[in-house]
């Protein structure tokens, strides 16, 4: 007697082997035979016929920290077969979490909502199973989260006594299920930080066990002095390495994302361990603040809008040179667009030479009224650069090294989160299975499947999950290849994919028939422990 059977499906394992006709079956929330199982009872089944049956989807780069606990339901990642986010990324965490205020600056889709019961990861996480996520949750410890915890928004190197406090709260999140250590280095939060003071914490990740994802220090002009600080700094601490979006934007030198690939090639031929991901889409993403300096956000959102009312604290602005989107310092505002700004809805989808002119004003002041326009919900005002082709993209994608990933929060077309954005969160996987694998025809289906499952897996150092195997958790999505594709678009995007007819996490039906079902089966993942619901 089984729980669930899936038959007549074409199975796509996560290895990269080639696809095979079987059938499935699952007890406990874990697949116990794969084959011609016959007519077996089974409390449900699953008619897979014609369509393809792989593990479900592991978003390697998701930023879904917040969004979890105000709209656990992920119905944005479900509706594409995804079943396992792991977030903490870019630096940004929702732990160590010694001041509250500081909540919006470390991540995504901030909402006066979350009731804050935690400061450590391990209450984090906690908080996040009592939400009982449709999904499977890892986290990151996130560098910015520990520097704000030791040294606040001070713009400054690290002391050694300094270092030694973030490490000493590194062990611990590590301790309390982290799988590794992020940063972002980009982020005017991160920029201060130096390449000793992320050897020390490297070192400590690597120590313990985790893995390193970074975010670099620059991705258009500096790019490859970026990358070969990544470099060194694995090299240093000898830690495992994951490079976060590696495609390079618009401004870098030609070849750059090349010279990267070449870099981590020589490194697997050394016996390194390095990987890299990259988001599926051809806008940057990112909050509207990081054209101020980091300063700016000190002492809340109340105080950012003190400052932004002060002309001469506006003077100083406009002369800031962001790190995250240089098109503005080369004078092609046009390249950038405003987002998502719930309280200025008249300019979401311009761009801001469009703004800046139709508003008489210039592109910085334009931005920083924006932002006062949106008063307490400047956080989550957010701009869009676009910044790389698909050519670009596939350059990366084809590296057996390179893992796809979204970029962005899990959403949902109703409830709490209904009026929030982010770009990717509705499409990423689907974009990839539809334009990569295949139109593109970069990679094989197989291939293709094995980057979102079996790769990020041992990525974070798990083995049963990304694959289907015997004793594996089943974690399933069944789809057709040849209708598999996203549905939304840079102006609206909150639209659900189409083509994944059947998603099983942990063996409960997530979307049975292509609707979203009211199961919740997600665990809460913790490196070293057994998974929690």
């Amino acid at each position: 007697m089984f729980d669930l059977v899936v038959h007549g499906g074409d199975l796509v394992d996560g290895t990269g082997a080639s696809r095979r006709r079987a059938d499935l079956g699952v007890v406990g929330g874990r697949i116990v035979a794969i084959g011609d199982l016959g007519q077996p009872e089974a409390a449900e089944r699953i008619d897979a016929t014609g369509l393809v049956v792989g593990p479900g989807f592991i978003d390697i780069h998701s930023h879904a920290d917040l969004s979890l606990l105000i709209d656990p339901r992920a119905c944005s990642a479900i509706t594409q077969g995804v079943t396992t986010l792991v977030i903490g990324n870019c630096g940004h965490a929702a732990a160590p979490l010694v001041d509250a205020s500081t909540l919006p600056d470390l991540n995504f889709g901030y909402h006066p909502s979350v009731e804050v019961s935690w400061t450590g990861v391990g209450g984090y996480l906690d908080a996040v199973a009592r939400e009982r996520p449709a999904v499977n949750v890892a986290t990151l410890a996130g560098q910015i989260a520990l520097r704000l915890a030791v040294l606040g928004r001070a713009p400054r190197p690290a002391t050694p006594a300094e270092i030694e406090r973030m490490a000493a709260l590194l062990r611990e999140a590590l301790d309390e299920g982290a799988f590794g250590l992020s940063s972002g280095l980009e982020y005017p939060l991160g920029q201060a930080s130096t390449t000793d003071e992320i050897v020390a914490l490297c070192r400590e990740a690597r120590r313990m066990g985790g893995y390193y994802a970074i975010h670099t220090r620059d991705r258009d002009f500096g790019s490859e002095a970026a990358f070969d600080e990544a470099f060194a700094i694995a090299a240093q601490s000898d830690v495992a390495l994951n490079i976060s979006h590696l495609t390079p934007r618009y401004g870098a030198p030609p070849g750059a994302a090349a010279r990267a690939l070449e870099k981590i090639d020589a490194a697997h031929a050394r016996g390194e361990d390095v990987t890299c991901d990259m988001h599926t889409r051809l806008h940057g993403l990112t909050k509207l603040v990081t054209a101020l300096p980091p300063e700016a956000l000190d002492g809340g959102v109340e105080a950012l809008l003190a400052r932004l009312r002060d002309p001469a604290i506006r003077a100083e602005y406009r002369a800031f040179r962001q790190p995250l989107f240089k098109m503005g310092l080369m004078g092609e505002w046009e390249r950038l667009t405003l987002f998502e700004a719930r309280r200025s809805p008249a300019w979401v989808g311009k761009d801001f030479r469009t703004i800046a002119e139709e508003r008489g004003q210039d592109p910085m002041d334009a931005i920083m009224d924006i932002l006062l326009e949106a008063g307490e919900d400047a956080p989550n005002v957010l701009w869009t650069g676009l910044v790389m082709t698909e050519e670009d993209l596939e350059e990366t994608y084809v590296s057996p090294t390179c893992m796809p990933e979204s970029d962005a929060t899990a959403l949902a077309t109703d409830g709490p989160l209904a009026d929030q954005s982010f770009l990717g969160a509705y499409t990423w996987a689907t974009y990839y299975l539809r334009r990569f694998v295949r139109e593109r025809a970069a990679l094989s289906l197989e291939e293709g499947i094995r980057r979102m499952t079996e790769l990020p897996a041992r990525r974070l150092g798990i083995s049963d999950r990304g694959v289907l195997r015997e004793g594996a958790w089943a974690d399933l999505v069944v789809f057709d290849p040849e209708s598999i594709a996203e549905r939304g678009t840079l102006g609206a995007p909150n639209q659900y994919a189409v083509g994944v007819h059947q998603v099983v996490v942990n063996g409960r039906v997530a979307l049975r028939a292509g609707a979203l079902t009211s199961e919740r089966g997600g665990m809460v993942l913790r490196r070293g422990t057994a998974p929690s619901r």
